[in-house]
C-alpha cells in the first residue's frame, strides 16, 4: 500500500537452483483491472505461464503446458486475457533452440504457433498487439523479414536477404548436426 506502506506477500516462489523469469525481460504482468497476476514459473522443469488470483494470492491455473520454456512475453491483452510470447523447443523436429511465437488465451486455450517456418524468430510486436515484424533464419539460410497480423497471417514481404555474393566467393553454409546429451 503505497500511502501506509503496509505489505502482504501474494506470491512467493522458491526454487533450488535459480530463478530465471525471462529473457532480456521479466515474464510476469500486472493485471489491475481484474486482481490477477500472470506469472512465470519452472516448477514442472519447463518454463511455463500461470495465472494466480491477488486476493486470495491462489492459483487459478497454468496458462501454457507441455515441452519446452517460455522465454518471453512479448505482449498481453488484458481486454482479450491472451498472451504473445516467445518460446523453445515446443514443436517436435524443430531445432530446440529456435524461437516462434505463440499467442495462448489466459486459461490455457487457444495456444496457436504464430511463427510457422522452422527457423530462428526475432520478433517485434507492436504496441497494440496487432502485427509484428518477424526476422527469421537458420544457420544454413539468410534472413526473411515479413510483417504478420496478431494471428500470424502474412501481411507483407519486407526483404530477402541476398547471399549470392558471399556465395560466389565460395562460402557454403555449416553442416548442422545433432547429438545426444
Amino acid at each position: 500500500d503505497a500511502a501506509t506502506g503496509d505489505v502482504r506477500d501474494v506470491l512467493e516462489e522458491k526454487v533450488a537452483t535459480f530463478f530465471e523469469s525471462g529473457d532480456d525481460k521479466v515474464n510476469w504482468h500486472y493485471l489491475p483491472e481484474s486482481n490477477e497476476v500472470l506469472w512465470f514459473s519452472e516448477r514442472d522443469n519447463w518454463g511455463q505461464m500461470y495465472l494466480y488470483d491477488l486476493a486470495t494470492g491462489k492459483l487459478k491455473n497454468q496458462i501454457t503446458h507441455g515441452n519446452g520454456d517460455v522465454t518471453q512475453v512479448l505482449h498481453v491483452d488484458d481486454k482479450a486475457r491472451t498472451i504473445y510470447f516467445l518460446a523453445v523447443g515446443k514443436e517436435a523436429g524443430r531445432d530446440p533452440y529456435f524461437r516462434a511465437l505463440y499467442r495462448v488465451n489466459f486459461d490455457g486455450s487457444g495456444m496457436n504457433l504464430l511463427t510457422p517456418e522452422n527457423a530462428d524468430h526475432d520478433v517485434t510486436m507492436s504496441a497494440d498487439g496487432r502485427a509484428f515484424l518477424d526476422v527469421a533464419s537458420t544457420p544454413t539460410t539468410p534472413q526473411t523479414s515479413v510483417v504478420r497480423d496478431g494471428d500470424g497471417k502474412l501481411v507483407v514481404d519486407v526483404a530477402r536477404q541476398n547471399i549470392s555474393k558471399l556465395q560466389a566467393t565460395g562460402w557454403k553454409p555449416l553442416t548442422p548436426i545433432t547429438v545426444k546429451a
